[in-house]
């Protein structure tokens, strides 16, 4: 019998599905045991109080369906760029982040996965110098709230920061007072950013050397549409990209990701002109460990490595 995983998706979290309450209902439907949610619209500031966000009926239903809220997600906007050289811009992605980490405690959440930043019109050296002065504010600021700050692994994109594991280690050891920081990995992003996904071994031991597995809090899992080392962060389904389903199988089930929420992130079928969430599909097929092409007489992955060999 394969053991239990802490697996979930990416959820919508929208006023029509009435907030947390329909990222529960979501969740359910999907089989999944946990997901990964933005407070709020992620390229804006634009927030929902959380006392509207149908909280105590979205954690009864969890309650109800053996779904705990410690063990899921909140992603940060995508605008928070603590990098930012701009003085200008620095105190609202400072304030911006706090203010997600505050929303995130009060939901009940204890991990908020924040993409490094961008070293923008400065060097990879003086961007991180930045983003380690301002993370080090915010975890000042957040030091009584139960949320780990999770660094994600980045693809490398043009001038993104923590695409090196050594990168995210230098962040942290920036951090004084780190203990509330961990690590986001995402096997896109390790992928296209040039590391081999095979030698998962030799990954985690080197991982371990220069941050330490305890800081692995959150894992996403995709297949990836380009060449390792391309850094592109494009996405596919699972076994349509060029990691592999196998390989992913290795990485989810590997005893470190145990009781570790992992967050499926591929990308929506088409059918039709219509976009179809692959989630409930996949999540079973990493339960069962067994792939299963997509049912494509009637959905069309975005992108096949079947097509594009």
């Amino acid at each position: 019998m394969n053991p239990k995983l802490l697996l979930g998706s990416h959820i919508s979290l929208n006023k029509s599905a009435r907030y947390l309450l329909g990222s529960v209902e979501e969740t359910i439907r999907n089989g999944a045991d946990v997901f990964m949610i933005f407070t709020g619209p992620p390229q804006n500031k634009n927030r929902v109080s959380v006392e509207d966000l149908y909280l105590d009926e979205a954690l009864e239903l969890a309650r109800k369906n053996n779904i705990s809220f410690s063990n899921c997600v909140v992603h940060a906007p995508y605008i928070v760029n603590l990098a930012n050289p701009k003085p200008e811009n620095q105190d609202f992605m400072v304030d911006f982040l706090v203010e997600e980490v505050y929303r995130t405690h009060k939901i009940g959440i204890p991990y908020i996965v924040l993409h490094p930043g961008f070293h923008v019109d400065q060097s990879l050296e003086e961007g991180i110098k930045r983003l380690i002065i301002n993370l080090r504010e915010v975890l000042r600021r957040c030091e009584d709230k139960n949320v780990f700050i999770c660094l994600e692994t980045m693809a490398g994109k043009k001038n993104q920061i923590g695409k090196t594991l050594e990168e995210i280690a230098d962040i942290i050891d920036g951090c004084d007072k780190n203990v509330k920081l961990g690590v986001c990995l995402d096997t896109v992003h390790l992928h296209d950013a040039g590391y081999d996904l095979s030698l998962r071994k030799e990954f985690f031991e080197h991982f371990d050397r220069i941050i330490g597995l305890e800081r692995i809090k959150v894992l996403h899992l995709g297949d990836s549409m380009n060449v390792k080392g391309s850094k592109k962060d494009r996405h596919a389904n699972l076994e349509y990209g060029r990691i592999g389903f196998k390989i992913l199988m290795e990485w989810a089930y590997d005893p470190i990701f145990r009781n570790i929420p992992i967050i499926v992130e591929t990308p929506y079928w088409r059918e039709g002109k219509k976009l179809v969430s692959p989630y409930k599909h996949e999540i079973r097929l990493i339960r069962n460990r067994i792939w299963e092409p997509i049912p494509e007489e009637k959905y069309i992955p975005i992108f096949s490595r079947f097509n594009n060999i």
